[in-house]
């Protein structure tokens, strides 16, 4: 049945989690911790229950597998913190009937929140967009301005005059354009939008500096892994300095897993044959 115990689990701590995100853009540890606990907990009932151990080790294997997918998410950089613990905290839900069911029930999941994410992304980014148009339309003639993007275009030019001789180099350029003018974008509303200057005493552990910050003869890197509390500590000696946002992306879970939920079935019909 679809509306069980685990279910219930997981649409609140979803709903949760993506108000978090939305007001603090973080999601707590204790929300993620609960969820791990709890489906685990119910695993374990359901496997005594049913007198199954075979359960306990598919739990087992989808640990590991959701493991290296948080890791390769967060290192790779596609997840922050939060959410890569938000999806390996859901490992439970995709427990199946079998190793197989399970391997599905999880890579099904993670493909509908890729293309959740994409249009969710879409979605937030032209808000922002219109929200900001003017001043993004200003940056967005700045960041032409920019080196890199000059000489992506010229490589397009020259990919593009060589494709009037061979097609395959035509495609390849249409490509680049693409590429330059959804990176121009990107980068102008990221500028406009996503990147403020806030007091040092606002200032909480995770969050992403915009840029490096120099301390006379020490250097604070703005890099993926955010602020440590050391850090903030000796930011102390600023008055502001400049954070960049990022897209709260909680929400993008519990559309998945809506979409997940009541799909289950014709999706299962693809995969399983």
């Amino acid at each position: 049945m679809i509306f069980n115990f685990l279910f219930w689990v997981f649409f609140v701590g979803i709903i949760v989690a993506s108000f978090q995100d939305l007001k603090r853009m973080e999601i707590d540890d204790w929300l993620n911790l609960f969820l791990v606990f709890s489906g685990f907990v119910f695993i374990f009932y359901k496997a005594i229950f049913e007198k199954d151990i075979s359960i306990i080790f598919q739990a087992g294997f989808a640990l590991v597998i959701m493991f290296l997918v948080m890791n390769l998410f967060y290192y790779g950089r596609v997840f922050g913190g939060g959410d890569a613990k938000l999806l390996f905290s859901m490992t439970a839900f995709f427990v199946g009937a079998s190793f197989y069911t399970t391997l599905v029930n999880m890579f099904t999941f993670i493909f509908l929140l890729m293309f959740s994410g994409s249009i969710y992304g879409l979605f937030f980014s032209f808000v922002l967009y219109f929200n900001n148009r003017d001043k993004v339309n200003k940056e967005v003639a700045k960041v032409f301005d920019n080196r890199i993007v000059k000489q992506g275009l010229i490589v397009g030019a020259v990919l593009f005059m060589v494709g009037l001789f061979f097609h395959l180099f035509f495609i390849v350029a249409i490509f680049s354009f693409v590429f330059i003018a959804l990176y121009v974008f990107t980068k102008a509303l990221e500028n406009v939008s996503m990147i403020k200057s806030v007091p040092v005493n606002k200032l909480r552990e995770g969050d992403l500096l915009a840029e490096d910050v120099k301390l006379g003869n020490k250097i604070i890197k703005a890099n993926w892994d955010g602020l440590s509390l050391g850090e903030i500590k000796l930011l102390e000696k600023k008055r502001k300095v400049k954070i960049k946002g990022g897209l709260q992306f909680a929400p993008a879970f519990f559309i998945a897993f809506i979409i997940y939920v009541f799909l289950k079935s014709w999706l299962f019909g693809l995969f399983l044959i």
